[in-house]
């Protein structure tokens, strides 16, 4: 062959292919987008998937429900998310106790598609700080009602008042329900309630928080959503959020805070009893003795610092007394019984723990009351001591 029979042959088949180019891209222009159209057209779905929302001046990112930290868990795998428990009866806020302060209503976040929820963004920092937490020791002291009528327990209940006490950074002051099952060194628990907390969340703003443990907080023990754990399936709440406080002397706000085990599954389900949210639960696999029960309920106010630090205050920093105007209080206690729903507990057959000294931090157990149920009112400066 020929120089000029085999250029001849390359440009027929150069001349071929633009031609073939040009009619592929005209068949397909009625169902695809150009190069550049496409990709605009992509990062618009994935502004919609992954919507940063803005709350209080915050970012909170939508994530896909099944996608969520959670099951990043080597026993959550094969979990199937369960969307709601069972419907508990008299769970509502009761009329009467409403009175006693003004109910907080935690502000929903709005925008995520469906099946996505909504977590607080995690930053670089949030997981240096939970890091530097789980390495150090603090030192925590509580006041405390805890219940041991029955011997065994699937949940609690209350409604706590918000206050923001001033903590420094390595310091925390929090009202909280805990629910554990022993022994000790193999400890599951699970805390939730109030915190201020500026080592973990980088401010002093009261926050919605919860915590967990399956083996005495050796290996495991983690706030919120910082690891894989508990699973979330409201779009318009989550961890970590702020929520409104009261003032001494001034209006008080209050919220209530209600955590039960559901029979047919096992999970542990985190419900706003105001409105009857259910925002997510922590799974059954995740723990041992916790799986069938809880062997203790407590209700507590706790501070905590450094080891050799001075505690911080607790409630709203001064010492209770009976009215809630001043002092911080929990109102309409209740355990979880096994017959699925929320009881009052006798008050005669109850353990008051308290392992600081008086003149940092106090509690008064009320016991029954007429209007607002079981109550306990605590709080003081905080202090040196050992």
């Amino acid at each position: 062959m020929s120089f000029k029979s085999l250029f001849d042959l390359v440009v027929v088949q150069v001349l071929l292919n633009l031609i073939l180019k040009d009619f592929h891209k005209a068949e397909g222009m009625s169902n695809k987008l150009p190069l550049n159209e496409e990709d605009t057209e992509l990062d618009k779905k994935l502004k919609i998937l992954n919507k940063p929302l803005t709350k209080f001046g915050e970012t909170y990112d939508c994530v896909n429900i099944y996608r969520q930290p959670a099951f990043d868990h080597p026993l959550l795998k094969h979990h199937k998310i369960q969307m709601k428990p069972n419907v508990i009866q008299g769970e509502q806020i009761d009329d009467s106790i409403s009175n006693m302060v003004s109910s907080v209503i935690w502000s929903k976040l709005e925008g995520c598609p469906s099946e996505i929820v909504p977590i607080r963004r995690t930053t670089k920092q949030d997981l240096v700080n939970a890091k530097n937490l789980s390495n150090r020791i603090k030192r925590r002291h509580y006041v405390s009602v805890q219940p041991f009528a029955e011997k065994v327990y699937y949940g609690g209940r209350d409604k706590i008042s918000i206050s923001n006490p001033s903590v420094n950074p390595d310091k925390f002051s929090t009202g909280q329900i805990w629910i554990q099952n022993d022994p000790v060194e193999e400890l599951n628990s699970i805390e939730f309630g109030w915190d201020v907390y500026p080592e973990l969340f980088g401010d002093n703003k009261t926050r919605v928080f919860g915590l967990w443990t399956a083996d005495g907080f050796k290996e495991t023990g983690y706030y919120n959503m910082l690891c894989a754990g508990f699973v979330q399936v409201h779009p318009e709440y989550s961890f970590g959020e702020y929520i409104r406080h009261g003032t001494y002397e001034g209006d008080q706000r209050v919220f209530y805070f209600s955590v039960h085990r559901y029979r047919e599954s096992g999970n542990w389900w985190y419900i706003n009893g105001v409105t009857n949210a259910k925002i997510g639960y922590w799974p059954k696999e995740i723990f041992t003795h916790l799986a069938n029960n809880a062997s203790v309920i407590g209700y507590r106010g706790a501070a905590g610092a450094d080891l050799g630090e001075p505690t911080p205050p607790m409630g709203h920093g001064y010492f209770p007394n009976t009215n809630s105007t001043y002092t911080c209080c929990m109102v309409d206690m209740k355990v979880f019984s096994d017959r699925g729903t929320y009881l009052s507990f006798d008050t005669s057959k109850v353990h008051l723990d308290h392992d600081a000294e008086k003149s940092c931090y106090e509690f008064i157990f009320y016991g029954r009351h007429i209007y607002h149920g079981i109550m306990i009112f605590f709080g003081g400066p905080g202090g040196d001591y050992p």
